[in-house]
């Protein structure tokens, strides 16, 4: 069983464009747990809306490739655009953070709104009855 930390952010109808991914997400994956949301403010000079972010824990059978283009095409069914960035909008932006044992974004650990969310994220894991392991 793969075990993965994937993260989700908007600046857009943050609460909405959430709420739409975690409906997607929960199709996709059947042992999956959210972590609280967090709010941050926009970084860099292009964004100059909040974020809404949020972490996720899920098992899977799948494989990371797979899983990689699952959340890329989610991203597209909700109607993320190449250009979103360059125009400092995410209508939302899915990252797969960790895979098992590996930190795939190193520098996303980095963030404060990861910080401060993965502990909320791992206690949730370990009061889960089905779950006996996490990162």
């Amino acid at each position: 069983m793969n075990k993965g930390l994937i993260s989700i952010g908007s600046n857009k109808d943050k609460e909405l464009n959430l709420g739409i991914c975690q409906n997607l997400l929960k199709m996709e994956f059947e042992d999956i747990t959210f972590s609280k949301t967090s709010i941050t403010e926009p970084y860099g000079t292009v964004y100059k809306d909040d974020f809404l972010n949020q972490l996720i824990f899920i098992y899977t059978e799948k494989d990371k490739d797979c899983i990689i283009s699952v959340l890329k095409a989610l991203e597209q069914k909700m109607g993320r655009l190449v250009t979103d960035k360059t125009d400092g909008k995410v209508i939302i932006d899915i990252d797969l953070i960790i895979w098992n044992d590996q930190i795939l974004k190193p520098e996303d650990m980095k963030r404060e709104y990861i910080r401060d969310l993965l502990p909320d994220l791992l206690t949730k894991i370990e009061d889960k009855p089905s779950t006996t392991t996490h990162f």
